[in-house]
């Protein structure tokens, strides 16, 4: 069985669960956050994105994230090692 668990962790300490988009584009995981504070005095906004390539076979259907009590964002994802195959190519003499 070459079925693996893809894991990531992402620091999103600042962050609500609302304020976090992660979605799948092109085999790209891409990861938003945008944070705003507002008091009477003033009003800050923050914003996060984070990109990476997934390895091929990853399952992107059954991809799940959550937002951990300690503001880690947990991504996970099955995935299908794949096999490269290797071909030896002979050299052949003139």
């Amino acid at each position: 069985n070459n079925q693996k668990q893809l894991e990531m962790a992402v620091g999103m300490k600042n962050y609500r669960p609302e304020e976090i988009k992660v979605s799948v584009k092109n085999n790209e995981l891409i990861v938003q956050g945008e944070h705003q504070y507002k008091d009477n005095n003033r009003s800050e906004r923050s914003f996060f994105f984070k990109s990476t390539t997934l390895p091929p076979g990853t399952q992107v259907d059954h991809l799940q994230s959550r937002l951990t009590d300690d503001g880690q964002l947990k991504i996970e994802a099955p995935y299908i090692e794949q096999k490269e195959a290797t071909k030896s190519i002979e050299n052949q003499k003139k």
